[in-house]
């Protein structure tokens, strides 16, 4: 044959078809080590592919450079050109001494005909897995392999490489390999991408757990357990283990493995909502928290590690309904006590390895002793292992029963004591306790000792700040330390040493400021320290609770600008809110009376977060509560409350009740004498009065505010209502109006800092230009209010970026994207619980029915489809590349 393309057919192959893509591997090396030869070689690949290609009956759909896309009318027929093609070229001699090395992707589907081309993300599927394989490789997907049905050709095994993320995909792709007899079959990992997970990854290395960690993973993956709990008294490293289980597994779970610290709950009850968090699951539109994680999970092949439940093991109900509702769903959870469930496997984590003997190799070989001596080098860079301190090292860790907490704790003070003098000191703590507690277990004895003995060598100082740190939940910065538990005193030195002596640890939040964290182990005794003084207790925890009650209010006051640092930090110090809040509404709320309402302050502040990250659920359950508790709070705080409450039920379509909340809070504004607080509720009460379709009571009442905040001088409330009444003008039809309106109004928005607001207003003026058939001016705008809602995160604010993506696709007559997009855009309403305004629901489904109107029936609900099954992120990433811009 020639190096013509191949003729075995004119027409492409249509119904179930399989398609094969090639490439070269390395082939721009290929071309700087040849040069001019290079041609010569690209031109014998091209030959012999097609010579393999045509003797099956291959149609060449298209080629590019070293690439080949080439359909079969059968699976067998494909299989055995890409087979013949590989044996092809590894016979050849070529001249540079060196095979040709050619990656190799099959994928059966129904792909779409389309003006001579395929279409569909059939193609795109055979497209990436090609991209994963290695040079020499053949790698076909799951279909393929079915439809083989065990014939393969003759000389060639399957090889089953599991389930694997391939990029723009939102399903992970199951694949095998081809071994071909004679030909390369070991290949390096597949350039997939890894499963999602936000399991943490540890700084250090872990020390020992070898058999520990096999024993867990033939648990979890070779018997598939559903619910395994990981026991062990505080300070086993129960933790450590289940993240490096859950990162060592990660391939085995094609949904990924989740990690959810349940550390800082105050209550079983938000379990659940921080499983939600985790996962990204909104709760909106849903009966309950239960309802909406199993919806997401359904039949997803998943991890789940719950850390630390035994503060919330009333929840345990929950975990069983969860396991009930999603068949594939597997859980880890680290726990002192078991869940008590049926089916549950309990796994007892026991101390680390102590010596076998007293030689210096038996020592050494000991994991407890590997874990003292690499903790120890943290402080004292020169320690070592020696035939002189192996001894010692050896009693140490016998003393401390092999528990990795205390060995840490202990190895810390090699600054100050040697080995010897540490045997001594952690022998007589030991005596005295065990003398005192016999009907406590040897282990927690243990612990307890040794924690009592690192927390009695503190200055008292250290230790007065140790006992109140316990205080926070999830951590706290600098700037709450000093405020909470060291107004007066020097927080950075004492957080130092603290750190080094193993008590605390540091990270960063994502803003990148440092925040502090102690281990539950060590603030379960810090918190009994703190219980022994009920009266300094209750102080702190309202000294606590004001203090977050003020970082709220600072950061988010009525109507000020939305910047995303402010919403990082909140977002940091979430479990310290819903501490306060707990407290509160607790017995608090029965011994003083202003408990409830500095509650019901703290939830009003919150409002802004609730609303933007679609936790309205959530918030106004908080607020509910906290109204309910009250008794005659001031006018001013019950009036933000309802406010805050009237756009959650807004957000959640309760419409009528979001108008009798909104009105009541202005009435109590009116009666407070707060006009600027009235001009929100005016705000507030157009928004719902547009989305109920009262275009001109909403049209009047925004006016109203507009011409309030004017009179107030109040710029951001101005701009905030001036949004509102564009939305008006959007919503009936008067596009150049709004757009006026949020031209004018973006730069203020950008001005003020609001980073939300200007996302908003970004997005509705891009609406404004679609609407006004000026696309070009549109993509800018849509383009930076998603990347903007993406970074937030705000997964309505995703959605809305979409259905405008939808809507730009539609303008450029890009119909297939915009079938695919409606798919996204409807499966993202039904995961967020939320359907939009109803104009905002009108305009989208007619971009949708001029979608359908231009495309063949299969073809669109092919597109649909493939769009319905992407995740936020992917559908996101797909409008971004496909029909945005980036």
């Amino acid at each position: 044959m020639t190096d013509e393309p191949s003729t075995a057919s004119h027409r492409l192959p249509r119904g179930v078809v399989t398609l094969l893509f090639t490439d070269i591997e390395g082939s721009t090396r290929l071309l700087q080590r040849l040069g001019d030869a290079y041609g010569e070689l690209l031109s014998t690949h091209h030959r012999l592919m097609r010579e393999s290609f045509g003797a099956h009956h291959g149609c060449e759909v298209d080629t590019e450079g070293d690439a080949f896309f080439v359909s079969f009318a059968s699976p067998r027929s494909a299989v055995a050109a890409a087979v013949d093609a590989q044996r092809a070229l590894q016979r050849y001699p070529w001249q540079h001494g060196q095979p040709v090395l050619v990656r190799m992707g099959l994928h059966t589907g129904e792909p779409l005909v389309v003006n001579g081309q395929y279409v569909g993300m059939d193609v795109h599927r055979a497209a990436r897995i090609c991209s994963v394989a290695h040079g020499g490789q053949v790698l076909i997907s799951a279909r393929v392999l079915d439809l083989l049905d065990g014939h393969a050709p003759e000389g060639v095994t399957v090889r089953d490489l599991g389930h694997h993320w391939l990029k723009d995909l939102a399903e992970p792709e199951h694949l095998a390999q081809l071994d071909i007899d004679g030909l390369a079959s070991t290949f390096p990992p597949l350039k997939s991408l890894q499963p999602p997970t936000n399991v943490p990854r540890q700084v250090s290395s872990l020390i020992g757990r070898h058999r520990e960690l096999a024993e867990l993973r033939a648990l979890v993956v070779g018997s598939r357990a559903r619910l395994v709990t990981l026991t062990g008294t505080g300070g086993t490293g129960k933790t450590r283990l289940a993240a490096a289980l859950a990162l060592d597994v990660l391939d085995q779970f094609p949904y990924g493995a989740h990690f959810v610290d349940l550390s800082g709950l105050g209550t079983a009850e938000l379990v659940l909502p921080s499983v939600a968090g985790v996962l990204g699951v909104a709760l909106e539109g849903h009966a309950s928290a239960l309802e909406a994680v199993a919806a997401h999970i359904g039949d997803k092949q998943m991890l789940l590690v719950l850390d630390n439940f035994e503060h919330v093991v009333e929840s345990a109900v929950s975990v069983a309904a969860l396991l009930r509702e999603c068949p594939r769903l597997q859980v880890l959870v680290t726990s002192r006590v078991l869940l008590a469930l049926e089916d549950e496997l309990e796994y007892s984590l026991p101390p680390m390895s102590l010596p076998r003997g007293p030689s210096f190799r038996e020592v050494a070989e000991s994991e407890a002793v590997q874990l003292f001596v690499a903790r120890a080098r943290l402080v004292r860079r020169d320690f070592t292992l020696t035939e002189k301190n192996s001894a010692a090292v050896a009693e140490v860790c016998r003393l401390l029963d092999g528990l990795p907490l205390a060995i840490q704790l202990a190895a810390a003070r090699v600054r100050l004591f040697s080995v010897t003098a540490l045997v001594d000191r952690l022998g007589d703590r030991l005596k005295l306790l065990t003398s005192s507690t016999q009907d406590v277990p040897a282990r927690h004895r243990t612990l307890r000792a040794t924690v009592d003995w690192s927390y009695a060598l503190l200055a008292e100082a250290e230790r007065r700040f140790f006992r109140d740190f316990a205080v926070f939940n999830g951590g706290a910065r600098l700037d709450s330390i000093e405020a909470v538990i060291l107004p007066e005193g020097d927080a950075l030195s004492l957080v130092s040493a603290m750190v080094n002596n193993s008590l605390l640890v540091q990270r960063d939040d994502s803003d990148g400021e440092p925040r502090v964290l102690m281990l539950q182990t060590l603030r379960d005794y810090a918190r009994s320290v703190l219980e022994e003084d009920p009266a300094h207790h209750l102080e702190l925890a309202e000294r606590h609770a004001q203090h977050y009650l003020a970082v709220v209010e600072a950061l988010m006051p009525l109507g000020a600008p939305l910047r995303r640092d402010q919403i990082a930090r909140v977002r940091a110090d979430y479990d310290n809110v819903r501490a306060a809040l707990s407290f509160w509404l607790g017995p608090r709320a029965d011994e003083d009376p202003a408990a409830a309402p500095n509650a019901l302050r703290l939830a009003a502040a919150m409002g802004h977060y609730w609303y933007g990250h679609g936790l309205s659920m959530e918030g106004s359950a908080w607020l509910e509560r906290a109204v309910a508790r009250a008794d005659d709070p001031p006018k001013a705080t019950k009036a933000l409350a309802l406010l805050t409450l009237g756009m959650m039920s807004e957000q959640r379509e309760q419409l009528e009740r979001a108008t009798a909340l909104l009105t009541e809070a202005r009435e109590l504004y009116r009666q407070a004498g707060d006009r600027d607080g009235e001009a929100h509720s005016l705000n507030g009460t157009g928004i719902v009065e547009d989305s109920i379709g009262r275009s001109a009571e909403a049209e009047h009442h925004l006016e109203q505010a507009v011409a309030m905040f004017e009179e107030l001088g109040d710029i951001a409330g101005r701009t905030d209502a001036l949004d509102s009444l564009g939305l008006v003008h959007l919503h009936r039809g008067s596009w150049a109006r709004a757009r006026d309106i949020f031209r004018e109004n973006l730069p203020r928005d950008r001005a003020l800092g609001n980073d939300w607001g200007a996302a908003c207003t970004s997005l509705n003026l891009g609406i404004s230009y679609l609407l006004g058939a000026q696309p070009d001016e549109a993509r800018p705008l849509i383009r930076d209010a998603m990347d903007a809602f993406l970074e937030w995160p705000d997964p309505n604010g995703v959605t809305e970026s979409l259905e405008s993506a939808l809507g730009l696709a539609v303008a450029e007559h890009r119909w297939t994207d915009a079938a695919r997009l409606a798919g996204a855009t409807e499966a993202a309403r039904h995961s967020l619980g939320l359907r939009g305004s109803p104009p905002d629901q009108v305009r989208v489904a007619g971009w949708v029915a001029q979608t359908r109107k231009h495309l063949r029936h299969a073809v669109f609900e092919s597109a649909w489809r493939e769009g319905s099954v992407m995740t936020h992120e992917q559908a996101a990433g797909y409008a971004l590349d496909k029909v945005i811009g980036r």
